[in-house]
């Protein structure tokens, strides 16, 4: 059934309002259009693969994928060589006469339209594609590889492709997302050819990569074949599968004491580095590291030469069901003399800690996270690199995306603030939690108003190219994480935390569009949030509440309440007497539906009146929220 209309469920009451001194409508007043649904989406409904109450539907399928990969790294070259076998699989309902790969190091050729700025490198140079003994034709164009199939691929059905392929690496610092900084650290990101996602709403959704919006990506299964030179310690994606061919019995036994207990074990250290004693060796002077990694929409890989390398381990509440808590192992590495470095590993294994116990268990069997190549940081499934010597936030921001996209995995590129918006909403929660403070969604909440007040606001519904660098940071971060806060004040913990929960538990490891958030969060709730989605998502309204008059006697305050802005929210009011005694009244939406001004009485003298005292609304013009009452005057 269509989720009922927003003013008829409105939970606030307004305790005691006296007639408004605007009682007429006012006029010109917008009211927040219906969520237009796009035909491909309701289409998608009707067809049972998603549903009005935004739960995946019955018929709810996704694509799958493996991948079986065999790449060298050349280190003073600064060259990869790849071959992989891609098989796809089709459980979608519908015949496939292509398959669309990514390309996504064609980012870097020159001349390539893009929304960053980068040295340019040949790009990706594909080679052959082969489906068994037979050579395809595949087309290029604009990071993506077209490759029309010999037969249709039926549903149910599987193809296997063999791709060869290569890349320069660019340089730290000229490429966003990955590089080396010299033969030292290597961190490869967007690396190999990826199928891009069918979906049951749009069929093929490969938009070319730009730069500014990140990925859209299916769940797959990988093996992994990396061969380095020996002294190279490589960490990537999954579980590392011939620990005893590439590792010293040392190392080894460090991990397992790491898996064992809680506190932080050394794996190799400085004195590893002085000894030679890193790694393995091998006659030909190479080994081939083997990961495998299941069920990720992603595989990454970092690869260097001076890293240290510290392990623990997580305790990831209800990983085996409710009330069976699992572990996964934490990893960080990282160069000598890196400041708070020597401390990532417990930054690590706090968030995958608070993150399982807040939103969902973490479900793969370790996180690492490395220093250097960029600034920020970026994230991949089970692996992050991050910049800086103070690395806290950031690490704790990459990992929390493990949750949002690699778990609940929307698209990047068209929602930026579908992972960023959250991630950053949950990084302050989690911060505050390891500094033991409550300080960080007031200052979400406060930076948000500042930059809205400085002219500087966006809408958050729009395709990441689409934004100015210094927009899509208060788009798809920002201003998505303030709205949530506010979304928190508005509906309560109780029910805002339950449906989040409820959000990430329908939607891993599937692909949630924002209208099933939208309305997850809707019925989860038991009220209309349409129109706060809207107005917050699709606009750039200002909020703005104010003080207008303040009448105090002994008897009574009456306050009057003033809507300046554009979008409508509650108000709510707080009011102190003497004595520190208060009260709190809220003015309900209902009534800034039909008018600017409301009047609301406190019985007795208030010495002061607040508007929004928690700091919850988006309130872009705090000057006019609070009133003092004057000092006596004197004898």
């Amino acid at each position: 059934m269509p989720i009922p209309h927003f003013a008829a469920v409105v939970p606030f009451v307004l305790l005691s309002l006296l007639p408004a001194q605007d009682p007429a409508p006012s006029a010109g007043r917008v009211v927040p259009y219906p969520i237009d649904l796009p035909d491909d989406f309701a289409a998608a409904i009707a067809k049972g693969t998603r549903s009005e109450n935004g739960r995946p539907g019955a018929k709810y399928w996704t694509n799958t994928a493996r991948y079986r990969i065999d790449a060298e790294l050349d280190p003073a070259a600064a060259r990869l060589v790849g071959k992989a076998e891609l098989t796809y699989v089709n459980r979608s309902p519908d015949e496939l006469e292509q398959l669309v790969l990514h390309a996504y190091q064609d980012l870097m050729k020159a001349g390539a339209p893009r929304t960053r700025t980068v040295v340019a490198t040949p790009g990706f140079e594909l080679g052959s594609v082969h489906l068994g003994e037979r050579k395809l034709t595949a087309r290029a164009s604009d990071t993506r590889i077209f490759v029309r199939l010999p037969e249709a691929l039926a549903p149910g059905k599987e193809v296997t492709l063999t791709v060869e392929w290569a890349f320069d690496v660019p340089k730290a610092g000229t490429a966003p997302r990955m590089g080396h900084e010299a033969e030292n650290v290597y961190y490869l990101g967007y690396w190999y050819p990826q199928f891009a996602v069918y979906d049951d709403v749009e069929g093929w959704v490969a938009d070319p990569h730009r730069g500014n919006g990140e990925f859209y990506m299916d769940y797959a299964d990988y093996d992994l074949n990396i061969t380095v030179p020996q002294g190279y310690l490589v960490r990537a994606t999954g579980e590392l599968q011939n620990a005893t061919e590439v590792l010293l019995p040392k190392a080894i036994d460090a991990l397992a004491k790491a898996a064992a207990e809680r506190e932080v074990v050394h794996v190799v250290d400085e004195a590893d580095h002085k000894a030679g004693t890193v790694t393995a060796t091998s006659p030909s002077g190479k080994l081939t590291w083997k990961f495998r990694a299941e069920n990720v929409r992603d595989a990454a890989v970092s690869i260097a030469r001076t890293y240290l390398w510290d392990a623990t381990h997580a305790t990831v509440k209800d990983k085996h069901g409710p009330g069976k808590d699992g572990t996964c192992m934490i990893h960080a590495v990282y160069e000598p003399k890196s400041g708070d470095w020597v401390r990532a590993a417990q930054y690590a294994r706090h968030t995958i800690e608070y993150m399982s116990a807040h939103v969902h268990a973490y479900p793969w069997p370790h996180m690492t996270a490395c220093e250097g190549i960029i600034g920020g940081g970026m994230e991949y499934p089970m692996m992050t690199i991050c910049g800086g010597r103070q690395p806290a936030s950031v690490i704790a921001h990459e990992l929390i995306h493990m949750w949002f996209p690699m778990l609940v995995g929307s698209n990047e590129k068209r929602f930026a603030w579908q992972d960023e918006g959250f991630t950053s909403f949950w990084t302050t929660l989690c911060r505050d939690d390891f500094q033991q403070r409550d300080s960080g969604p007031r200052r979400d909440v406060l930076g948000y108003a500042g930059t809205v007040a400085r002219g500087g606001d966006v809408v958050c519904m729009r395709h990441a190219d689409a934004y100015g660098e210094d927009d899509f940071g208060f788009a798809s971060y920002s201003k998505p994480a303030a709205i949530l806060h506010q979304l928190r004040g508005l509906l309560g913990d109780a029910t805002f935390f339950a449906a989040f929960r409820r959000y990430a538990a329908d939607w891993a490891f599937k692909h949630p569009y924002p209208y099933d958030f939208f309305r997850s969060f809707s019925d989860a709730a038991g009220q209309d949030l349409e129109p706060y989605f809207r107005t917050w998502f699709f606009e750039a309204w200002k909020l703005e509440h104010a003080i207008a008059d303040v009448a105090a006697s002994a008897d009574a305050t009456v306050v009057t309440v003033e809507d300046r802005g554009r979008a409508l929210h509650p108000c709510v009011v707080e009011a102190t007497f003497e004595g520190g005694k208060t009260e709190r009244q809220t003015v309900p939406v209902a009534t800034w539906s039909s008018g600017r001004r409301a009047q609301l009485r406190f019985a007795g003298n208030a010495t002061k009146v607040v508007i929004d005292p928690d700091t919850t609304s988006l309130d872009c013009n705090r000057k006019n929220n609070q009133w003092t009452a004057p000092a006596p005057a004197a004898k």
